[in-house]
């Protein structure tokens, strides 16, 4: 399923051979990618080696992606496991290919081995998983001295999508009265929180690769912003807890603490930061799937909202973390 399907392309064999010949790739293979709602993939095998084409949704600045890119290659240079992103026969890891009358943007990537959606990693997997996050954190905020892009604080948490599935007929009033509170809902974030430049979308439902027990890759940079650190750190654990439960995601964060300690005003944040990521998924599921979105996978989103203040105060993190 995709967000604004009509601005992505349908990668055939012909568009395909289009983009590779900038890369001297002729005969090949292929299979499209059906993860991801955002953009369009598909991977490609071509004289032994796999890769990966990816092609932008319509609507992406080139500089945009650029910095993407530029982001991905630093932290693979510092040990993150970020697939190679190739270089065209011009010198350029971005393409640009004309089809159908639109300009697309594309990038080829090696292909990495491994499973995009993981159920039930062992405490080992998310304990990595953890170790790399805050790894990335750490980079991110070394890479804000190393680029002049323009850098905006966050002023709060607030929706900005709800009134586009505001008309949704799932769940009757129940789902009403969610839409609504999602809507009226703002939490106030400091000025003073760590900031870098974050992937904010960590989770092992789709941008991180896994084999063997252990992580093969990380993908999918399309939400890279300047940003609260903490928020990308909330982000991820709201689908632990979402996915695996609440000792799970304490365990996370506690392997997350690791490397990188929180402080008292992160502490403060992150129940409300984990609380809006909620409401943001569920507004996720009823755009993807609309007046056919499971009605289960709504109320469950309810049920963690009555929870998650409950789970989650700053007092119970503290303490569950020093047991």
């Amino acid at each position: 399923m995709k967000l604004e399907p009509d601005d992505q392309i349908n990668l055939t064999k012909d568009i395909l051979a289009g983009l590779l010949v900038a890369y001297d790739i002729s005969d090949f293979t292929f299979e499209p990618i059906s993860e991801g709602i955002a953009n369009s993939s598909a991977r490609v095998e071509s004289g032994g080696r796999k890769y990966v084409v990816r092609v932008y949704a319509q609507g992406k600045n080139d500089d945009d992606i650029l910095f993407e890119i530029n982001f991905q290659d630093y932290l693979r240079a510092h040990g993150i496991p970020i697939p190679m992103i190739h270089k065209s026969n011009d010198g350029k890891e971005l393409i640009i290919a004309e089809v159908g009358h639109k300009r697309w943007q594309a990038i080829l990537m090696d292909f990495v081995e491994g499973q995009s959606v993981t159920t039930r990693p062992s405490y080992e997997l998310i304990a990595e998983l953890a170790h790399l996050q805050a790894k990335m954190h750490l980079l991110g905020m070394e890479f804000v001295k190393s680029t002049a892009a323009p850098k905006k604080i966050w002023p709060d948490l607030h929706d900005s999508l709800a009134a586009k599935v505001e008309n949704t007929s799932v769940g009757g009033q129940e789902v009403q009265a969610l839409l609504q509170r999602i809507k009226a809902y703002r939490y106030l974030l400091s000025p003073d929180l760590a900031y870098g430049y974050n992937h904010l979308d960590i989770d092992f439902d789709g941008n991180v690769l896994t084999k063997d027990n252990r992580v093969s890759g990380i993908v999918d940079f399309d939400d890279l912003q300047y940003s609260p650190v903490i928020v990308c750190l909330g982000y991820s654990l709201w689908n632990i807890l979402d996915d695996e439960g609440i000792d799970a995601m304490k365990h996370y964060l506690k392997e997350y603490e690791k490397v990188r300690p929180l402080n008292s005003l992160e502490y403060e944040a992150l129940p409300n930061v984990v609380f809006f990521r909620n409401y943001v998924i569920c507004i996720v599921r009823l755009l993807l799937w609309d007046n056919d979105t499971p009605i289960e996978d709504i109320t469950s989103l309810i049920r963690l909202e009555k929870e998650i203040p409950k789970l989650l105060s700053p007092e119970m993190l503290r303490f569950r973390h020093e047991l």
